[in-house]
């Protein structure tokens, strides 16, 4: 605290200015990386939003004969 006191005024403005420099350069680092893991979680959602329509777009068998015909039509199609 004694040498913040004993600088002089000039001095004490500049040394405060490059610290609210250093600030609002650290405050939009941060903020930016908190964008873009916000934009990463919406992008994420919106991809399984688009995973989840296409699933519920398959006709399900309705029952377990429908099941089976539709594994071997899959199946044949195959190369094994």
């Amino acid at each position: 605290m004694g040498l913040w006191l004993a600088l002089s005024g000039r001095v004490r403005l500049w040394a405060g200015g490059i610290a609210t420099f250093v600030a609002a350069l650290l405050l939009a680092y941060f903020r930016g990386k908190s964008d873009a893991a916000d934009a990463a979680d919406e992008r994420e959602l919106n991809e399984y939003v688009e995973t989840r329509k296409r699933i519920d777009a398959i006709e399900r068998p309705r029952d377990a004969d429908a099941a089976r015909e539709w594994l071997r039509e899959r199946q044949s199609g195959r190369d094994m």
